[in-house]
C-alpha cells in the first residue's frame, strides 16, 4: 500500500472538500455546470504546483482527480509528467495506457508514451506508438489540430528520422503561430537547437519564449543550457540560480550546476548537486554518469567508476547516453583517451547514436587522429543535415586540405602555405628546442609525433580547438600531444608574442604527458608561465600596477583553491592575475624546494594523488607554503614602483577638469602617478615636448627597472623624438624593449633608429623580435634584408627578400632584381629566373637588363 509522502494541503483544491456535483438551473432555462466550473478553478491551482515543481503533490492530486472522475485530460497529463520527473516511469506508463484507451487520438499523450518507452529501451513498443500517431495524423484534419498536437507531430517526425529544419518550419513554427503562448513549442524548438550544437539559436528561441509566455523554470533552464554550451559560464550560472529559485528540485538545472562545479574542480559541490538530482529520480542515467565522471577524474578507483556507470544503466542496460555523458565530461577534464573510449562503448550499444559520434569526432581531433575524426563528422552530416558542429567541422576539413604539412624531428606541423613560407621554419626550430630542453628537464619522452597546427582565422581556430565558434582572446591551446594556435597574422597580431605562446603551449604538452592529463589547470598554466621566463627573460610575466593593487587588496587566491582563478574568474583581469599568481607559485616551489620537488609532484599527480596532497608531500605544510607564496607576492607588490605614490587624491584635493588645479597638486606631489600622468597627457596634447620630457624623465628615474613607468618611458621617447634627440630616444626605447616582448611600436621605431644610425646588427635584432610579434609586416623584412647584405650575409639577405616577395611589395620587380643580384654567383639559373621576373614586372628596368646580359652564357 502506498501512503502519501505528505498530506494534501487542507482546502487547497475545492473538489476535495466540496461534495456537490451536477448542474444548477439558472434564470432563463440556462444551466451552470458546477463540476466544470470547479474543475477549471482547480486546474489553475494545479498549474501552480507544476510551476513550483511540487511533483509529489501533483501525483497525489492526480490520483484523487482520477478517483473522482475529473473530466479534463490535463489531470492525467500532469500526473504522468510528475511521475516521469520523479523517475517512476513504469507507473507513468500505466497511467498513460489507461488514458490512451479512453483518448486514443490524444497526440501529446502518445508522444509522452513514446518518450518513456524510449527511455526504458523498449524500442519496438516505442515504434508501435509512432505508427499509431501516424494513423491518427492521417485521419485528423489539420485545421482541428491544437498547438500541442503540432508539437507532438513534430516530435514524432524527428523520432521517425525527419529533417530537423523541416520539422521546425512545418510543425514547431506552426504551433507557435497557432498559439503564441505555447511553452511546449518553444521548449521543443530550443531543445532541438541544443541537440544540434546550435546554442545561439537555442538562446534566441528560449528568449522568445519568455517574451511570449512569461517566466518559466523549463524555459529558463533551457536558456542556461544554451549559455553553458556557448561557453558563457557567468550567464549560465545566473540562469541556473533563477531556475532553482523557482524550483529548488529542478533536475535539469541541478545537472548543469553539477557540471559547472565539475568544470571548476569543485568536486564536493558537484557531488552535492548530483545527489539532489538523484533525490528526485534515483535511477537518473545522466546523474549517475556524472557521478562516474567525478570518480574517474578524482580517483584511480576503477571499481567506483563502474559502480556508478552500472547504476546509470539500471533503467536500460544498453542506454548509450550513459557512456556518452560520462565520456563528454571526462573529455572536458582533458582525459580525451578515456572520453573516446566511452563514446566507442556508447556506439557499441547504439551504432546510430549521433551525440556519441559527434563527441567522438571531437575527442579524436584532440588526440591528433584527424583522419578518423573527419570520417565520424561525415557520418554525422550524412545522418543529420542540421548538426551545426558537424557542418562547421566539414568546412574546417576543406580549409585544412590546402595546408602545408611538415613532418620532421618528432613534430607534424600544419599551417597555411603562406604561413609556412614566412615563419614555418622558425616555428619548427623553436619546437625542436622546446622538446629537447623541456623534455629533458621534466624527464618526458614522446611515443608519437606532436601535432601543431596554426589557423589563419579565429573561427577555424575555435572550431578545431573548442568544437564551436567563440574563444575570442585565446591565442593557443594544448590537448596533450596536440597544440592549436592562432596564426600570428590573425588574432592580436602585433600585441602578443607568438613564439612565447608556442613555448608556453609546448610546455603544456610536456606537463600533461608527464601527469597523464591528471593535473589542475592552475599548475599546468603556472609551469608554462614560469618556463616562458626561464627561456627568455623578456617573455617573463611581470608584476603590473593592476596586480600590485590586487595583491594589496588581498585578492590573491590561496594555493589550495587556485583553480578558482581560472574556472571562476569574473573578468579578464582576474584571469590574467591567475596566470601571474600561478607562475609565482611555481617559482616559489622551484626556488625554495628545488626543480626535483616539482617533478615529484607531477609524478604523484600521474599516479592519481590530489594536487594539494602532492604539494605538501614535497614542500611543506599547505599553510606554510601558502604563507610563503603570499609573502612572495606582497614583496613584489611592495617593490613595484617603490618610489611612486599610487594613491588617487580625494575629490576635494584636486579638480581633474581644472589644469591649474592639476598643476598645483602635481608640484606638491611630484611622485604621485595619478596626477603626473594627467599632466603628461595635457602637455603632450599641447605639444609641450620640453615639459613632457622633464616630467616623464622624473617619473621614470623614480622607478627605472621594474616596468612600472614603461608608459612614461614611451612618452619620454616620444618627446625626445619631437626634440630630435635620436640617441637618447633609442636608449630609452631599448630599456623598454628589454622588459616587454609585445611592444610592436617600440621595436618598429628602434629598427628605424638603428637603420638611420647604420647599426646593422641592431636592425637585424629588432627585425627578429618583430617577426615574433607579426611576421607578416613587410617593412621589417626589407630592413633586415638590407642589413644582412651590409653585414655580408647574402644568404640571410636572400631569405629575407624571398619573404618580402610573399608579402606583395609595391615594387616586386625591384625585389626580384635584388634576389637575382644576390644569387648571381652561387646559382646563375636561379638568378636568371629572378631577373626575368623583374623584367616581366618592369620591362624598362635598365639595371635588370644589364644583369640579364651579364648572366647570359
Amino acid at each position: 500500500m502506498r501512503f502519501f509522502s505528505r498530506p494534501l494541503r487542507c482546502g487547497f483544491l475545492i473538489f476535495i472538500t466540496v461534495g456537490c456535483a451536477g448542474f444548477v438551473p439558472l434564470v432563463g432555462a440556462q444551466t451552470l455546470d458546477v463540476d466544470a466550473v470547479m474543475e477549471e478553478r482547480d486546474l489553475g491551482l494545479l498549474e501552480r504546483l507544476v510551476d513550483r515543481g511540487e511533483w509529489d503533490l501533483c501525483v497525489q492530486v492526480g490520483e484523487v482527480a482520477a478517483a473522482r472522475g475529473m473530466r479534463s485530460p490535463r489531470w492525467a497529463e500532469v500526473r504522468v509528467e510528475a511521475l516521469q520527473r520523479l523517475g517512476r516511469l513504469e507507473e507513468a506508463l500505466k497511467v498513460l495506457m489507461e488514458q490512451r484507451a479512453a483518448l486514443p487520438d490524444h497526440l501529446p499523450m502518445a508522444l509522452r508514451q513514446h518518450a518513456i518507452l524510449s527511455a526504458l529501451g523498449r524500442k519496438e513498443e516505442a515504434m508501435a506508438v509512432l505508427r499509431e500517431v501516424n494513423a491518427v495524423a492521417q485521419k485528423q484534419p489539420p485545421a482541428k489540430r491544437t498547438a500541442a498536437d503540432w508539437v507532438a507531430l513534430g516530435q514524432a517526425a524527428l523520432a521517425a528520422g525527419a529533417d530537423a529544419k523541416q520539422v521546425i518550419a512545418r510543425y514547431y513554427q506552426v504551433a507557435r503561430r497557432l498559439d503564441p503562448k505555447s511553452v511546449a513549442a518553444y521548449l521543443a524548438e530550443g531543445r532541438l537547437a541544443l541537440e544540434k550544437w546550435d546554442p545561439a539559436q537555442a538562446a534566441k528561441v528560449f528568449q522568445e519564449g519568455f517574451t511570449a509566455c512569461g517566466e518559466g523554470a523549463d524555459l529558463r533552464q533551457g536558456l542556461a543550457a544554451a549559455y553553458w554550451m556557448s561557453g558563457d559560464a557567468a550567464r549560465a550560472e545566473e540562469n541556473v540560480r533563477r531556475v532553482l529559485e523557482m524550483q529548488p528540485n529542478h533536475v535539469g538545472a541541478l545537472l548543469i550546476q553539477a557540471e559547472q562545479a565539475l568544470r571548476a574542480e569543485k568536486f564536493l559541490d558537484a557531488e552535492a548537486a548530483i545527489q539532489l538530482a538523484l533525490d528526485q529520480d534515483a535511477d537518473l542515467p545522466e546523474a549517475w554518469a556524472m557521478r562516474a565522471a567525478v570518480a574517474l577524474i578524482t580517483t584511480p578507483d576503477a571499481a567506483a567508476v563502474e559502480r556508478a556507470r552500472q547504476a546509470g544503466l539500471r533503467r536500460w542496460k544498453r542506454n548509450p547516453n550513459v557512456d556518452h555523458t560520462l565520456g563528454r565530461l571526462v573529455s572536458r577534464a582533458y582525459r580525451f583517451a578515456d572520453g573516446a573510449a566511452c563514446q566507442q562503448r556508447a556506439l557499441e550499444m547504439d551504432p546510430d547514436f549521433i551525440p556519441a559520434k559527434a563527441q567522438l569526432c571531437e575527442d579524436l581531433l584532440r588526440l591528433g587522429r584527424e583522419e578518423e575524426a573527419w570520417q565520424w563528422a561525415a557520418q554525422v552530416r550524412a545522418a543529420d543535415g542540421y548538426h551545426v558542429g558537424a557542418f562547421n567541422l566539414g568546412k574546417l576539413e576543406q580549409e585544412m586540405q590546402s595546408f602545408h604539412e611538415e613532418r620532421r624531428d618528432g613534430f607534424t606541423l600544419r599551417l597555411p602555405q603562406r604561413d609556412w613560407a614566412i615563419y614555418g621554419e622558425r616555428a619548427l626550430q623553436l619546437l625542436v628546442e622546446a622538446r629537447r630542453v623541456l623534455g629533458e628537464k621534466y624527464g618526458v619522452s614522446f611515443e608519437r609525433d606532436v601535432l601543431v597546427e596554426f589557423f589563419p582565422s579565429q573561427q577555424d581556430f575555435a572550431m578545431r580547438t573548442f568544437g564551436r565558434l567563440g574563444g575570442q582572446g585565446i591565442l593557443g591551446a594544448c590537448f596533450g600531444t596536440v597544440v592549436t594556435m592562432n596564426s600570428p597574422g590573425s588574432l592580436a597580431h602585433g600585441r602578443n608574442n607568438w613564439e612565447a605562446t608556442l613555448w608556453h603551449e609546448f610546455c603544456h604538452v610536456v606537463t600533461l604527458t608527464a601527469t597523464r592529463n591528471r593535473m589542475p589547470r592552475w599548475l599546468s598554466e603556472g609551469i608554462s608561465v614560469y618556463e616562458e621566463g626561464v627561456r627568455d627573460p623578456v617573455w617573463e610575466m611581470r608584476m603590473t600596477a593592476e596586480y600590485r593593487e590586487m595583491v594589496e587588496a588581498g585578492k590573491a587566491i590561496p594555493v589550495s583553491q587556485l583553480s578558482r582563478a581560472f574556472l571562476g574568474a569574473e573578468s579578464s583581469e582576474d584571469l590574467m592575475f591567475g596566470y601571474y599568481q600561478s607562475g609565482q607559485v611555481v617559482a616559489e616551489l622551484v626556488e625554495r624546494h628545488g626543480a626535483s620537488a616539482l617533478r615529484q609532484v607531477l609524478q604523484d599527480l600521474a599516479a592519481g594523488m590530489p594536487v594539494n596532497e602532492a604539494l605538501q608531500r614535497h614542500t611543506t605544510s599547505m599553510a606554510d607554503f601558502e604563507a610563503a607564496v603570499d609573502a612572495r607576492l606582497r614583496a613584489r607588490a611592495a617593490a613595484f614602483g617603490k618610489g611612486l605614490d599610487w594613491a588617487e587624491p580625494a575629490a576635494e584635493e584636486v579638480n581633474p577638469a581644472d589644469l591649474d588645479s592639476l598643476r598645483s597638486y602635481a608640484e606638491q606631489h611630484p611622485n604621485n602617478v595619478w596626477v603626473q600622468r594627467r599632466m603628461l597627457a595635457a602637455e603632450a596634447e599641447a605639444e609641450q615636448w620640453e615639459a613632457v620630457e622633464k616630467r616623464a624623465r622624473a617619473l621614470v628615474e623614480l622607478a627605472p627597472e621594474d616596468g612600472s613607468t614603461d608608459a612614461e618611458a614611451w612618452q619620454l621617447a616620444e618627446a625626445l623624438r619631437h626634440l630630435d634627440r635620436p640617441d637618447e630616444e633609442r636608449r630609452v626605447l631599448e630599456r623598454v624593449a628589454s622588459r616587454d616582448a609585445g611592444m610592436l611600436s617600440v621595436l618598429l621605431r628602434l629598427q628605424e633608429l638603428a637603420a638611420a644610425a647604420g647599426d646593422e646588427k641592431a636592425v637585424r635584432w629588432a627585425g627578429e623580435r618583430l617577426e615574433a610579434l607579426n611576421p607578416f609586416l613587410r617593412t621589417p623584412w626589407e630592413a633586415r634584408a638590407r642589413a644582412a647584405e651590409a653585414l655580408g650575409d647574402w644568404r640571410a639577405a636572400a631569405s629575407d627578400w624571398e619573404k618580402v616577395l610573399l608579402l606583395q611589395p609595391p615594387s616586386p620587380g625591384r625585389v626580384h632584381y635584388d634576389l637575382a643580384r644576390l644569387w648571381q654567383v652561387e646559382d646563375r639559373e636561379r638568378a636568371r629566373s629572378h631577373v626575368m621576373e623583374a623584367l616581366l614586372a618592369a620591362p624598362r628596368f635598365r639595371q635588370a637588363h644589364r644583369l640579364l646580359l651579364k648572366l647570359e652564357p
